[in-house]
């Protein structure tokens, strides 16, 4: 009996728990109206309020009607849960969607043909820990199994885990004991009530947690690239550069710094139109992208200005990756239009004393740059450093 009221605390505990978590949710949601993965996340806890609910009245309803309801509730309520996570990390793709659509549908068929047709309390609770299990399943491997993870994800993967063990459990003791119900006593469902508290507590936190994650790498994505062409902006690429170059410094390796400027980019867009000239923009990216390798850094410094640090390129290969790139252009076509297009290079190759190099190399380049312009455009010129 004591055990009993132990348990009927602990629903309390759930119901109080879920309501507190909608209104901080609720809360939320004011501050970022557009973010529908909370607002699943604030449904699905609902769903779990209205199962914890329903459990206090079980014995004053018709069980074949309460119990099937209940339990759908709870079932929808978690899954949801779970969608509402891989929404906000950005992992709910559409076949994830089947997936889940598919556990949801057959979740909740499945206990209902087993509450309906076999009514026996223990396969009742087997049915529901093992869909629930399945549904953590899923995200507690992409949450562990991903290297780029961050600490935060792989210790709510880890969590999963732990808590899916006790659900294969309290599924195993439930089939051996076929009267056992939500409120009997034993070893597994202690275990199964103070994982699932557990788990709502440091669930409802990783939560929000992992969202200002997302947010702050959002932000941070924002800042290094640039929106219209993807590549790294003017902070971002002279962020990296500067620490190149001390590499550079340390290891007495070479680097090459390119300068890149579009020829007659204002008449581009004077004569086509800026819808044109950003096309270009993007183009341009894509085709000198296209010619360079993994380590080199490429930015746009602003407007029609880009810039390239290639590590460890000496001359020689700082020159022929230049032609490379001004050849390209110089062939590349906007595909809607005939319009084709240019670019003038500038170039210097030191072996750098520091990150403090980083503002002569650009001046010295951009004279070079200029030289280019001043002899015709679309051409290389090398400076020297002095």
């Amino acid at each position: 009996m004591s055990f009993q009221i132990e348990i009927e605390s602990m629903i309390t505990a759930f119901i109080f728990g879920n309501l507190f978590t909608i209104l901080l949710a609720t809360s939320y949601q004011f501050r970022s109206p557009r973010d529908s993965a909370s607002r699943l996340f604030t449904f699905s806890k609902w769903l779990q309020l209205g199962y914890w609910s329903s459990l206090l009245i079980w014995d004053d309803l018709p069980h074949g009607f309460i119990i099937p309801i209940s339990n759908g509730l709870m079932l929808c309520g978690g899954c949801l849960e779970m969608l509402a996570l891989l929404k906000m990390l950005g992992l709910l793709g559409d076949k994830v969607k089947i997936y889940y659509a598919v556990f949801i549908v057959g979740s909740v068929l499945s206990y209902a043909i087993v509450a309906l047709f076999f009514n026996q309390s223990g396969l009742r609770i087997a049915t529901a820990s093992l869909w629930v299990m399945l549904f953590i399943l899923y995200p507690a491997r992409l949450l562990t199994a991903d290297k780029y993870a961050s600490p935060l994800q792989k210790m709510m993967g880890s969590l999963f885990y732990v808590y899916a063990i006790i659900l294969g459990v309290r599924a195993v003791v439930a089939l051996e004991e076929p009267r056992m119900t939500v409120f009997s006593g034993n070893l597994s469902q202690e275990l199964y009530y103070i994982g699932l508290y557990l788990l709502m507590i440091l669930y409802n936190a990783g939560f929000y947690l992992l969202s200002n994650e997302q947010s702050h790498e959002r932000l941070k994505r924002i800042a290094a690239y640039d929106e219209l062409t993807g590549i790294l902006s003017r902070r971002a690429f002279m962020s990296e550069t500067r620490v190149k170059l001390d590499l550079a410094a340390k290891r007495q390796a070479w680097v090459s710094f390119l300068l890149l400027d579009i020829d007659h980019f204002k008449q581009v867009n004077d004569s086509w139109g800026h819808t044109i000239g950003d096309k270009v923009l993007q183009s341009f990216a894509y085709t000198t992208q296209d010619k360079l390798d993994l380590g080199d850094l490429f930015g746009r410094l602003g407007g029609e200005e880009f810039a390239i640090l290639l590590e460890g390129a000496n001359e020689e290969e700082s020159s022929r990756k230049a032609e490379n790139i001004r050849l390209a252009i110089m062939n590349s076509t906007y595909p809607e239009h005939s319009l084709q297009y240019t670019v003038s290079i500038g170039v210097i190759t030191i072996r750098p004393q520091g990150n403090s190099d980083l503002d002569k190399l650009y001046t010295i380049s951009d004279t070079a740059l200029y030289q280019a312009k001043q002899n015709g455009r679309n051409q290389v010129v090398r400076a020297k450093w002095t």
